[in-house]
């Protein structure tokens, strides 16, 4: 959008004097903020930077250095020939006073025989000023279910809702140039180049309200500056203590906080470093995490168990009464000729007719159901159709055949049953 306040001809005047990227700042960015790969196949193995062949022997532990261009690479094992990687980094600058957070997107495309294309160009700045309002000039930011890409002319740019449900325009750095300068009052909170997990505006806005986060940014324990992890930080932050003492390296910030929930469940001494700092942490982890699912697996077998029992419980008393219920009608029978119709006259033979017709009048459990009567319909003794009767006014609500589709004597067999309506209202009447 054109500037429109005094704030906005400020900020576009002020970003036209920020220094441009330098040539060592983007071979910084080359080398930091990209993965560097190789992709081997059964016969050889290729260097994503360069493009160039290498001999499998080189390969040790899915780990080689490239001969053509000496990089050191991490291998994967694909039939893959190109790839494409995205990453975004800062560089902050102090001009005027103002906190200024200069966002780039850096793209890498990548294909055999030629080397790593490089794409790279400045997307966003955030201007904080020392009243803490924060201005935002850049490009277009184009986020929704079909594209996100960065575009347009260099502007005035305002929050909006992103596919993602986020702000659009919020720019999470996956690395700082170490060329870049913070002010002192930020510095302070341990805000600098380390800086990761949090964007910019978020440790601004975090870490002096919230010191258990500016405490682990200190001890650079950056993985666990999420605000989801905030919870359980306080929950497990005597061991977090323990952790920051002695030095305990963590590189999977979930597996870890997963690994104290296990002790938690387990009920063992989280103040003890023998538990909360693991020689191994995986292994540890996943020690815990099977003699859990161990304890899972009885308790739901022990569940399931109880709810057989309970079941059975149930059926029984289920088949008692509806004998009971329906007992009064097991000598009626209805006839006219080839087709004959009869109660259902226990669980037994709901589910034979459910299974047998493959409807649902043994599965929904309509022997439960007081105001209902079910009867069979057979056609020259096959089983032809289920039908409810609505007790007591006898009105028909269904009259199923197979997978509940009416069978082509479906007429037919509901004129029998409506002529021979008086015959059930008689039985009824005499129970009365």
């Amino acid at each position: 959008m054109k500037p429109r306040t005094k704030l906005h001809h400020l900020v576009v005047e002020l970003s036209k004097k920020l220094p441009r990227i330098t040539e060592s700042q983007k071979q910084w960015a080359y080398k930091e903020c990209l993965p560097h790969k190789g992709y081997a196949n059964r016969s050889s193995a290729f260097c994503l930077d360069c493009g160039e062949t290498f001999s499998l022997e080189l390969i040790k532990r899915k780990r080689a250095t490239c001969p053509h261009c000496n990089t050191n690479l991490e291998i994967e094992v694909t039939k893959k020939r190109t790839s494409e990687f995205t990453n975004y980094f800062a560089i902050t600058h102090v001009v005027d006073g103002n906190q200024v957070v200069e966002n780039f997107e850096l793209i890498a495309k990548y294909k055999k025989g030629k080397p790593v294309n490089h794409f790279l160009h400045a997307i966003l700045e955030d201007w904080i000023m020392p009243t803490g309002k924060v201005q935002k000039i850049g490009l277009r930011h184009i986020n929704n279910w079909g594209a996100d890409c960065w575009s347009g002319d260099w502007e005035i740019r305002e929050g909006g809702q992103s596919y993602w449900n986020r702000d659009k325009y919020d720019v999470y750095a996956r690395k700082y140039h170490p060329d870049s300068v913070f002010k002192r009052e930020y510095s302070k909170y341990g805000i600098n180049q380390n800086l990761s997990g949090f964007s910019m505006l978020e440790a601004i806005e975090h870490l002096p309200n919230y010191p258990r986060f500016e405490t682990l940014l200190k001890a650079k324990y950056n993985i666990f500056l999420n605000l989801d992890y905030r919870h359980r930080i306080d929950m497990f932050w005597p061991s977090f203590k323990i952790v920051i003492r002695n030095k305990y390296k963590i590189n999977d910030s979930s597996i870890y906080l997963d690994y104290l929930d296990l002790l938690h469940y387990f009920k063992k001494d989280l103040h003890n470093a023998k538990y909360v700092c693991p020689k191994n942490l995986k292994k540890a982890h996943d020690i815990l995490m099977r003699k859990k699912q161990e304890i899972q697996q009885r308790e739901e077998q022990e569940r399931a168990e109880r709810n057989l029992t309970r079941k059975q419980q149930k059926l029984e008393k289920a088949i008692v009464e509806y004998v009971e219920r329906t007992r009064k009608f097991f000598e009626l029978e209805i006839t006219s000729g080839n087709i004959s119709i009869t109660v259902l006259k226990s669980v037994d033979e709901f589910k034979d007719e459910g299974d047998e017709l493959k409807h649902c009048v043994y599965t929904n459990e309509y022997y439960l159901k007081e105001s209902s009567l079910i009867l069979s319909a057979k056609v020259d003794g096959k089983r032809t159709e289920t039908i409810e009767l609505k007790l007591p006014k006898l009105n028909i609500k269904q009259s199923r055949g197979i997978n509940n589709d009416p069978s082509p004597h479906n007429e037919k067999i509901v004129a029998v049953v409506k002529k021979n309506l008086s015959k059930i209202r008689t039985i009824l009447k005499q129970s009365a």
